[in-house]
This record gives C-alpha cells, sequence and structure tokens, in this order.
C-alpha cells in the first residue's frame, strides 16, 4: 500500500513538474514546486532533476528507490494556467490531499478553458500597433500592423496543432507576418514596412528565454541556462529566415524595397 502511494506521489510531482515546464515555468521553479510536494507527504530524501526538456524525479523511500522521468517536446507561455498550477502546487502543500484527488485537482487545472481564439487575435494585434508605434511608425503602419500580429497568432495556432518543431514554426509565422507590408509595398502603399515588421516581431522575440537565461546563469545553473540560450539562437535565426526569404524574393522578382 504504501509502494503504491510513493508511486502515485511520484507520478504527481513528474505530471505537475510537465505542466510548470510546458506553460513557461522557470526551471529553478519547477524543482523547488517539486522538492515542496515531496516534502509535504513526508519525503526527505530526494532528488529533482529538470531541463526545459526532461524532469528525472527520485524518492528513496524504506531502502527502495522509486525513479521516473518525463519528455517535453514542447513548451509556450501561458501565465494565466502557470498561476493556477502555482496555486494548485500551494493548495496541495497545505492540505495534503490524497494522490488521486490531487490529481483530480490537476487535471482541472490543465483542462481548464483558455482564453477565447478573438481574445488571443485582438491580444496580438494591439501588440503589434503599439510596437509599432513605439518604433517610430505612423498611425496608419500602426493600423496596419495589427493585421500582421494577427497572421503571427493565426500561424503559430494552426502549426501548434501538429506539434511543428519550434524552427519550423518560427519561420512560417515570420514570413506571414511579413507577407502584408511586402504587398502594400508593392502596390505603392505609403507605409514604412520596417516599422511594421519590427513592430509585430515583437510577438516572437523570445523576452522571457532571455531573461531565464541571464537568471539561470546568475544562479549558476549553467545546463539550462545554455539549453535556453540555445533555444533562443535558434528562433533569432529562425526569424531571420522566416523575413529574409519573402523579402528576397520580393526584391528578386518586383525590386519592392
Amino acid at each position: 500500500m504504501k509502494t503504491e502511494r510513493t508511486e502515485q506521489i511520484l507520478n504527481f510531482c513528474c505530471e505537475m513538474g510537465r505542466q510548470l515546464i510546458q506553460n513557461g515555468a522557470e526551471i529553478y521553479r519547477v524543482e523547488d514546486s517539486i522538492n515542496r510536494l515531496l516534502t509535504a507527504y513526508g519525503y526527505e530524501d530526494t532528488e529533482v532533476f529538470a531541463i526545459p526538456s526532461c524532469v528525472i524525479l527520485n524518492i528513496q523511500d524504506g531502502g527502495h528507490n522509486y525513479t521516473k522521468s518525463i519528455r517535453i517536446r514542447s513548451s509556450f507561455i501561458n501565465l494565466d494556467k502557470l498561476e493556477r498550477l502555482n496555486s494548485l502546487c500551494r493548495r496541495v502543500c497545505r492540505d495534503r490531499p490524497a494522490p488521486r484527488e490531487a490529481f483530480a485537482r490537476l487535471e482541472e487545472v490543465t483542462s481548464a478553458a483558455s482564453y477565447p481564439q478573438y481574445v488571443s487575435y485582438l491580444a496580438h494585434g494591439f501588440v503589434a500597433v503599439f510596437f509599432t508605434l513605439f518604433w517610430g511608425g505612423t498611425l496608419l503602419d500602426a493600423c496596419l500592423a495589427f493585421f500582421c500580429g494577427a497572421a503571427v497568432k493565426a500561424s503559430v495556432g494552426y502549426l501548434s496543432r501538429y506539434d511543428t518543431n519550434i524552427f519550423f514554426t518560427y519561420v512560417c509565422s515570420s514570413m506571414a507576418m511579413v507577407l502584408l507590408p511586402l504587398a502594400l509595398s508593392y502596390l505603392g502603399v505609403p507605409i514604412h514596412m520596417d516599422k511594421m515588421v519590427i513592430g509585430a516581431i515583437m510577438l516572437l522575440v523570445p523576452g522571457i528565454a532571455i531573461t531565464n537565461v541571464m537568471r539561470d546563469v546568475i544562479a549558476g545553473d549553467f545546463l539550462t541556462a545554455l539549453t535556453k540560450f540555445a533555444e533562443v539562437l535558434i528562433i533569432a535565426m529562425a526569424l531571420a529566415v522566416g523575413i529574409a526569404i519573402p523579402v528576397g524574393l520580393a526584391r528578386f522578382f518586383w525590386g519592392v524595397i
């Protein structure tokens, strides 16, 4: 019976770690949350190892070792769900419910409805609008940049359904983002294409990842820092490639820019 309980808690903690990473939690927060959960359930001799693509957890109890690893293939930023997960972790540590009940609470959080699609489109569009104005674009540039932001949301949302790798997703999203400014420039509309592109590309810039890299370096967690830094470089390369392809073709065929 004790063995079964330990295995259930092991599974719950691993799933909590997976959900935290998939929704954008920092690695130190993942390890700290799992350690607190295990301490709340009375396990002291434990080891937790997490990187952005994997969580490994070991519990030593009664002379036996219980180990589980989980592979994490994709992640995204969902601060609303992340806050719910953090709140759930605190409640579980305080109440110490049975493992089955803890799993039920976790499933409620992970299956909760997210923001409506139209809210996401509006948010992406207005982010592109305000950043275009911030970087010196005109009101016309900002209004048209709204549709660039919506194109980013549409392409990312569509590709995420098929678990497309991050490089291909960002290449396609940046290509979709730059098509409207190119078409408008070809038609002779008086826009500042560079301001529109810069404003919309802020939606794809991995700002949180860059911040977490510096935080991990300061904390001495160099393995995680190198992993996230590699991801940042890959995203930057994908953005450059995705913008360069349509712009280069437009220059070659129409001399738009």
